[in-house]
């Protein structure tokens, strides 16, 4: 009863704050009388909350998200914990709050912080605390910015940050994979080097450790994971631009994991995703050498992007039946991705789309590794379950092992909506799990995947997408692993 009482409290929270953002936008989309004489324009009037004083400046954004379905653990829809649930149906809420803010100390130097709060309430599965929980509040950005770093046409970024403007994020994007979407930071040292007017480098360390209480302690802490290995990492990232006919892009990459082992601890299983960290965890030093090329092609109408790149160093297997996790064995390994896209330039804005992706499989019969390893790219660059932390724990927690292809098309109906639909093709590289009860010995067709994604824009400040996927898993996944999934998120977001 109580627990109805709760999700009742926080609904009729959410509609009341709907209301009064749907207010606040009627009002600003609304056209205002003019002013008495006596009143300054509003353009004289300071914004009392984005920039309360000269050297600051602030704001904010709030998400509700509200996920539903079934078989995302696994393909198994009889499947039940230890203690007899049902574990296959999923249902919760997501509400999470970003307060940031930039303090400048003078034109080029800046301190900036973020923090974010976001907390859950369950329905299913029933394994889950019928509760709300509020969880922890935790600085997911606090760095130094530096522009003309050291008097040169550099920038330098020191400190707690994010990352996202390498390419498109194929390798480099989300620093803490473990939470989902709540945090994406990395523990960084980036300076930008400026080299020409449309040329840059970027050089980068990173040092990210697995609990979220490393470096600054969370408010509220519940000692959490957000990433799988004590990771260090060095990046070399070179775009130029100055070819309007042709992006290029090239990068090194080192990173260094190594294996935690919490199992002696009183919250081992605490991961904001299931299963416990150190069950993942796996011993690697991987040197990564590729590059990007993008732009036009034939005419104005088409436009590609292929990325490539090979690992080398060594590595943990992913099968845990072949290696230990803090025994390694060398790594080669290959990535690759294409994209060639049609635009009509309609009234709709039309484009369709085909990509290609491969990210090579371990041998189980080789005395090496040769699992392409994402790096810091584990985040849903193309679907939201598959990709995200809930059926790739069935293998090692990292999107590999691959051969994808995709059909799709998006348009806009109008200025507000836009409509984007995926056809994809998944077949896995090697049969690493042979013998595993989840997998056959010789099948190799991982299955197809249907996803939508609706996207509105209800105002500057205001927008929300609905997502729908369905799984129809191949002959790589076992009978008793083999019924279908879906998967499904509405969610608002208003920025303030």
């Amino acid at each position: 009863m109580a627990q109805k009482g709760t999700k009742m409290i926080l609904v009729f929270a959410f509609l009341l704050a709907g209301l009064l953002v749907s207010a606040q936008v009627q009002a600003a989309e609304t056209p205002a009388s003019a002013p008495p004489a006596s009143t300054p324009p509003a353009a004289d009037q300071p914004d009392w909350f984005h920039n309360p004083a000269p050297w600051l400046e602030q704001g904010g954004d709030f998400r509700f998200r509200e996920h539903y379905g079934y078989n995302w653990g696994s393909f198994n829809g009889e499947a039940k914990t230890k203690d007899g649930y049902d574990s296959t149906r999923f249902h919760w809420e997501r509400y999470r709050t970003r307060l940031w803010d930039t303090f400048k100390l003078d034109e080029d130097t800046s301190i900036n912080t973020r923090f974010t709060w976001e907390f859950r309430q369950f329905e299913d599965p029933a394994s889950k605390p019928q509760r709300t929980d509020l969880d922890e509040i935790i600085m997911d950005n606090f760095n130094l910015s530096m522009k003309h770093f050291l008097g040169l046409d550099a920038t330098a970024v020191i400190g707690r940050q994010d990352i996202t403007n390498l390419g498109q994020g194929w390798l480099v994007m989300d620093g803490t994979p473990l939470d989902g979407s709540r945090t994406f930071y990395f523990d960084a040292v980036r300076i930008t080097w400026d080299l020409a007017e449309k040329t840059k480098l970027d050089t980068i360390y990173v040092r990210n450790m697995p609990k979220s209480d490393w470096l600054i302690k969370p408010i509220n802490d519940r000692d959490k994971f957000v990433t799988q290995e004590e990771e260090q990492g060095a990046i070399l990232y070179l775009t130029d631009k100055s070819n309007p006919d042709m992006q290029v892009e090239g990068y090194f990459m080192y990173k260094n994991n190594n294996p935690v082992n919490y199992t002696d601890k009183p919250n081992r299983g605490n991961l904001t995703t299931e299963g416990a960290v150190d069950a993942f965890s796996k011993k690697a030093e991987i040197y990564t050498v590729g590059g990007a090329l993008s732009g036009p092609v034939f005419n104005d109408n088409w436009d590609y992007r292929v990325e490539g790149a090979v690992q080398t160093g060594s590595s943990a297997s992913p099968n845990p039946a072949i290696t230990e996790n803090t025994d390694t064995e060398r790594l080669l390994a290959f990535g690759e991705k294409s994209t060639l896209q049609y635009s009509f330039k309609d009234e709709l804005d039309n484009k369709v789309h085909v990509t290609y992706e491969y990210l090579s499989g371990d041998d189980p019969h080789t005395k090496q590794v040769e699992e392409f390893n994402p790096l810091w790219g584990q985040w849903p660059q193309w679907s939201e379950f598959l990709q995200g932390p809930y059926l790739n724990s069935q293998e090692d927690k990292l999107v590999s092992n691959m051969h994808r292809l995709d059909f799709g098309h998006k348009f806009k109906p109008n200025d507000k909506w836009e409509i984007l639909t995926d056809w994809n093709l998944l077949w896995a590289a090697q049969n690493t799990y042979a013998g595993n009860p989840k997998f056959t010995d010789d099948g190799k067709f991982r299955g197809s995947l249907f996803t939508c994604w609706a996207r509105y824009k209800f105002s500057k400040n205001f927008s929300g997408n609905i997502v729908g996927e369905y799984m129809m898993p191949g002959n790589y996944y076992s009978n008793s692993n083999n019924d279908n999934a879906l998967y499904f998120h509405f969610t608002v977001i208003y920025t303030f």
